[in-house]
Parts: structure tokens; sequence; C-alpha cells
């Protein structure tokens, strides 16, 4: 539902289709791992791993940040508008994916609540892949937390379709990536099968 909140007026695009309005920001730390999109993994001085977004989405937390406040305010409908409009120059963009998922949840589309959190889960995992790293991914570390949002959310949604094998496959990984389980995704799903859980927030 909307409501009389001016929306943003979008930067002007380029020819390529990508926003101007500033250079691309250098990237940092081992480039050589690449996953989708030049998703890419960093070590820690910790022993542990963060996943890297490309400078393109980087450059993109502005308007997710906005997106959020439109969630906020109960404008979905516009919301989901600016995350597809951002999806189509960002077809990898995790948070993006993982939000319309929460908006798609939300509205009770199921289905495509598992797409989303789905396609942004995985994102993670091919970017590891790529790395050839198995983790950990610890949810402490500000560049994991989407990831791990979006594992709570893929749980969620396969287990309300009656996947439960599949939530537990889901839980399963993000233990291994972090013990402390810092989405809840476990005790989520614990919940929802001992009396149920309305649609998880990332937010």
């Amino acid at each position: 539902m909307t409501s009389g909140r001016p929306h943003k007026k979008k930067a002007s695009r380029s020819a390529g289709g990508k926003r101007r309005g500033g250079p691309n920001r250098p990237g940092t730390g081992n480039k050589t791992s690449q996953g989708p999109s030049g998703w890419r993994v960093t070590s820690t001085p910790e022993g542990a791993f963060a996943l890297v977004a490309p400078p393109d989405i980087v450059e993109r937390e502005d308007d997710i940040n906005e997106v959020r406040l439109m969630i906020e305010a109960e404008e979905t409908e516009i919301a989901a508008d600016e995350l597809r409009w951002l999806l189509a120059d960002c077809p990898d963009h995790l948070t993006a994916h993982a939000l319309l998922g929460e908006i798609a949840g939300g509205t009770g589309d199921l289905v495509l609540a598992r797409a989303h959190f789905g396609y942004a889960f995985e994102i993670g995992l091919k970017t590891l892949a790529a790395a050839g790293c198995a983790g950990p991914l610890p949810g402490a570390d500000l560049r994991n937390g989407a990831w791990h949002d979006a594992a709570l959310g893929l749980a969620w949604a396969l287990e309300k379709l009656g996947e439960s094998r599949m939530a537990d496959d889901v839980a399963a990984t993000t233990l291994r990536m972090d013990s402390t389980d810092p989405a809840g995704v476990r005790a989520m799903l614990d919940d929802l099968r001992s009396g149920g859980l309305p649609m998880v927030s990332l937010g």
C-alpha cells in the first residue's frame, strides 16, 4: 500500500544502463576469488571470511536504505518497484533479493519469497565455492549480515511451503558458517514447529 510520501527521483543513467553520480569505488582485498557478478571473499584477521560486494552494488547503499524506510512506512509497492529497478542494473544484489523476498512473504506469495531468498542465499554459497572456501562467515561481520538474513527468510519460506527437510538443510549450512546462528534460523524453525511465528522481518 502506498502513501502520499513523494518517491525519490532516480538518478540519470548512462547509455550502458548504469547510474551516473560519481566514479566507481575501488575494491579492496583479494580479487582472485570472484563469484556471481564480481562478488568475492576476503579473509579477516580472526581467521574467518567475509563476503565483499562489487562496487556497483556498494554504490546502491543509499537506495537500499531508502527502500527500508519505504517498507517501514508500508509503501511496499513503491519499495518493490525500486528493488526491481535496482536488480535491472545489479541482478546479483543480495540485499535487494532478500528484501523482495520479505515483501513477497508479507503478501503471502511464498513461492516468490522462496525464489528471492534462495537466490540471495545462493549468491553467498557460489561466491564461497568460487574462492574454494568453506567458511566460516560470522554474522558479527556486517558484510555477512545480509546473507544470514536471506538464510532466515529462505528457511522460513521453505518451512511454510512444507519443505521442512530443505529448511533444515539451510539451518545446517548457516550453523556451519556461524555456530552462534546470528539470524536465529534454528530457533525460528523450532518456534514455527511448536506453534507458529509471523513472517520474519529483516529489519
